[in-house]
């Protein structure tokens, strides 16, 4: 939601305006496409600070003599939770303190903002479907033709983006 208040310029503004506030769709997109963007670059951090499995399968790979390396990775474990919860703390604080701002100021744009933001968040819905649907479609391909191992290993790099 914070994200849509970011690309709201004074083109958009001027648009809204000159449309009599009138909600277009069309010239919304890519704004909504930004702020999509920039979020998923937010959460790939966000991820990166909260998933702890790889800490946990690294201590149950090491072996009873090996206790002080545990201690480490319960360390650097511990830092990167700490990191996580100030990181949303700061976050969810400047967020909502920008859109309050946005929202006080920009009065007759509210209907605007919420609509793009439900589209964002639409968009957030099928995001996943979308992405996901090559890779299965790739795999199902690689099963049926001759150059599988090509179609399998495409497969396998389209979920990183």
């Amino acid at each position: 939601m914070a994200m849509n208040v970011f690309f709201f310029s004074d083109e958009t503004m001027n648009k809204l305006y000159l449309s009599y506030g009138k909600y277009d769709f069309v010239q919304q997109i890519p704004q909504i496409i930004y702020s999509k963007i920039c979020s998923n670059f937010i959460e790939v951090f966000l991820c990166f600070l909260s998933l702890t499995d790889k800490h946990y399968y690294q201590i149950k790979s090491l072996s009873k003599s090996e206790k002080y390396k545990i201690f480490e990775i319960i360390k650097c474990f511990r830092i990167k939770l700490i990191i996580f919860f100030l990181f949303t703390f700061i976050l969810f604080l400047f967020y909502w303190y920008l859109v309050t701002a946005f929202c006080a100021v920009y009065e007759n744009t509210q209907i605007v903002y919420i609509k793009d933001f439900l589209m964002s968040f639409v968009l957030g819905i099928f995001e996943p479907l979308i992405i996901y649907i090559f890779p299965a479609f790739f795999r199902l391909l690689a099963l049926r033709c001759k150059c599988g191992e090509y179609m399998y290993s495409l497969s396998e790099i389209i979920p990183i983006f």
